[in-house]
């Protein structure tokens, strides 16, 4: 591993002192970023805790998904589960519901499981539809509330303006792809045009189809202790259509309708003769996942700064999210043969909502920027356990019908001083959520009981910013986040027949955090970087505990254990995190990105397994008029820092990555790549947390050897 890092280092650095003398190349325009402020800002302005990935970028580095778009951002990461793929994104060692990730301004649906039937993931987004994905890292409630706790993820999608760029009143778009480590395939087609002078519409589908994704495993026996991936069939389906209209004195109303789909079908080989399912002798997964929203916005921007505003935005919106997860199996006890056994596993969240903000500069010795804002949503969520034969334990819902609300308001002012060279930034937010169950027959026949829930939290911030130099600036914040208890985690109430049950804790507190980050930004485009250290504390986290019954006050009896969601984790999180960027004349360009933190779990003091490892990423690149290409290195330190002593640390690895693309005419670029080109064998931490290092199917979660990908992309 050493040898292989210290080979590409050198290689790297060789390349770039051999071409130091070449002519630079003109710097780039500053991204356009809006996740760290609400308002639009140049990413310099902001601290190095914010990062933006562009359409191009996207494009270039050939990313279709959250696992390609944490390929080369240390520090973010996303878990992947054989059958119900990839769930959600981690910053910083936090992941789950404890990150925020939002659409063009909106909550994605939370993400959820109970028991072994069913687990309805975040990755409800089609990356065709992006335009650009803005990374906040830390805490962010100030700005955006509830479940900010460890950062923010935004992602934009296109706009009509993005394709149209001076082609006309219309443009659109055709590309193409093939994968061979799933054997997948797909397509998008978009139109975008103009209607007269001040509307503009945008059409855009996307379809893909693939199988199950490759492992280095070699058994390929179809019962459990196989290592090749179980047979998957996959299908993604999406739309986006988008209106635009402009009106005189710097209003715009728009209006979007976005669908995505997707189904997965597994034969779930690794179930047959499974330690606690000796019974199965076949077993089937259909899941399916639909995300549907539809909103209306509003924006202004002020023909001059006379007025008692300079700008607005408002939106109101509705998002419906359904999850379905069927299980088919045919077992045998005994002599009893069971043909027709079946868990049918139902998760659905709807919400309506509003949010909106205004803007306002004031000139003066001290200027002042203030962003004022305030929010508003409602989620309605229900969940149905049903399945065949009929039985006490089917036809129930582990989480009551509930009704959320939560309401926020907030407000931040810029201060600049000497002209623009000290900024301070102090911000403020008030939160009040509330959550109301609606207990049926279908919840209390499993024996559940839920409580009502109604709190608030103040969120408090403070960033300051030194512009040392006309390329250098030096930022510092102290920033908090919180994360109010959610449906499952208050009021999942189960009793089975088998023995366990599951009940409700009607005080749990919200999770806090607090974070203190100080770093810069150095350079331009042509030659610069950033680096920030970071300093986390969360207080309450909220885990499920077990107790052994009798002998606790909480177990219910006839159980021989209980399961209770509490308060118990204070955890600190610190680290650094580094980037790096050289434009090295004639067309070369270098970069790197390297992300360290260490967590502590302080209730125990053991570490935190879901803290990723070191990890480093550089690139060297060659672009001119009509192909280009890169070479992406990655190095990963070994996982030695796991929860549980018996816990599996994942290996270090090195890998090496080819990307190349090239215009053969005007507006067509075909672009290809070659994946893990050593055909390294290796696991991704954030697969393998928490399972045991005795485990003999760990080849199972191993990534895809060699791989490659293939696009053609066609705009007119």
């Amino acid at each position: 591993m050493k040898a292989t890092v210290l080979t590409l280092t050198l290689i790297s650095a060789a390349m770039q002192h051999a071409f130091a003398a070449a002519e630079p190349v003109f710097p780039a325009l500053d991204p356009i970023v809006v996740i760290g402020t609400r308002t639009e800002k140049e990413l310099s302005e902001l601290p190095p805790s914010i990062t933006t990935t562009t359409r191009t970028v996207l494009d270039d580095d050939m990313i279709d998904d959250f696992r390609d778009f944490s390929r080369a951002e240390p520090g973010v990461n996303i878990r992947q589960n054989g059958r119900y793929g990839l769930s959600s994104v981690s910053i910083r060692g936090l992941d789950s519901n404890r990150v925020l990730m939002m659409v063009d301004g909106i909550r994605l649906p939370d993400a959820f499981s109970f028991g072994s039937y069913l687990n309805s993931g975040r990755d409800q987004v089609d990356f065709s539809q992006l335009s650009a994905i803005e990374v906040l890292r830390g805490p962010a409630s100030t700005l955006y509330g509830s479940d900010a706790l460890g950062g923010v993820v935004g992602m934009r999608t296109t706009n009509p303006a993005d394709l149209l760029q001076g082609r006309g009143d219309v443009a659109g778009q055709v590309k193409a792809d093939y994968a061979s480590a799933d054997q997948s395939y797909g397509a998008q087609a978009a139109v975008a045009f103009a209607m007269g002078e001040n509307t503009l519409g945008l059409v855009q589908v996307a379809g893909r189809r693939g199988h199950e994704l490759a492992t280095m495993g070699t058994v390929d026996t179809q019962k459990y202790g196989r290592t090749t991936a179980n047979p998957q069939d996959t299908e993604q389906r999406s739309a986006l259509v988008k209106l635009q209209h402009y009106l005189d004195g710097g209003h715009q109303l728009g209006f979007t309708a976005e669908t995505n789909q997707k189904s997965v079908d597994t034969l779930m080989y690794t179930d047959i003769g499974a330690p606690m399912m000796s019974s199965v002798k076949s077993s089937h997964a259909e899941d399916q996942q639909n995300r549907r929203r539809v909103s209306v916005d509003y924006a202004y921007t002020a023909p001059n700064q006379n007025g008692w505003i300079d700008a607005a935005q408002a939106m109101v919106y509705r998002q419906d999210m359904d999850t379905t997860q069927k299980s088919y199996q045919v077992r045998q006890q005994g002599k009893t043969y069971t043909p027709n056994w079946s868990r049918i596993s139902s998760y659905d969240q709807d919400t309506v909502g509003v949010n909106g903000l205004v803007e306002k500069k004031i000139a003066g010795d001290i200027g002042q920027h203030w962003t004022v804002g305030a929010e508003w949503f409602q989620t309605h969520l229900t969940e149905l356990r049903d399945g065949t034969p009929s039985s006490s334990a089917l036809n129930v819902r582990d989480v009551p019908k509930t009704k959320t609300t939560q309401w926020g308001i907030y407000a931040q002012n810029e201060l600049s001083f000497a002209g623009g060279q000290f900024t301070l930034t102090p911000g403020l937010r008030f939160d009040h959520y509330q959550l109301n169950p609606d207990v049926d027959t279908q919840f209390s026949s499993g024996g559940g009981q839920a409580v009502a829930l109604t709190d608030s939290a103040l969120s408090p911030k403070l960033a300051a910013a030194w512009q040392v130099s006309e390329m250098s600036t030096l930022f510092a914040q102290y920033s908090a986040g919180f994360r109010a208890p959610n449906a499952m985690e208050l009021n999942g109430s189960y009793i089975s027949p088998m023995g366990y049950a599951a009940i409700a804790n009607p005080n749990l507190k919200p999770e806090t955090s607090h974070g203190i980050e100080l770093g810069g930004r150095f350079g331009n485009s042509a030659l610069g970087g950033s680096i920030a250290a970071f300093n986390n504390q969360y207080d309450n986290f909220i885990e499920q505990v077990s107790f052994t019954c009798p002998g606790n006050a909480l177990c219910v009896p006839g159980t021989n254990t209980t399961y209770q969601n509490q308060n118990i984790s204070q955890t600190r999180i610190y680290g650094a995190e580094v980037r790096m960027n050289w434009q090295i004349g004639q067309g070369w360009h270098s970069w790197a990105n390297a992300a360290w933190a260490v967590g502590l779990n302080q209730t125990n003091d053991r570490p935190l397994g879901s803290v990723a490892p070191l990890k480093a990423v550089t690139g060297l690149g060659y672009q001119q008029a009509q192909w280009g290409g890169q070479l992406l290195f990655t190095a990963v330190k070994g996982q030695d820092k796991v929860a549980g002593e018996a816990d599996f640390k994942a290996p270090g690895y090195g890998l090496v990555d080819l990307i190349a693309w090239w215009t053969p005419r005007k507006d067509l670029k075909i672009t290809g790549g070659v994946f893990n080109l050593g055909d390294r064998k290796y696991w991704i931490d954030s697969d393998v947390r928490g399972l045991a290092s005795s485990s003999a199917n760990m080849d199972r979660l191993t990534q895809p050897g060699r791989n490659l990908r293939l696009s053609a992309d066609w705009k007119f």
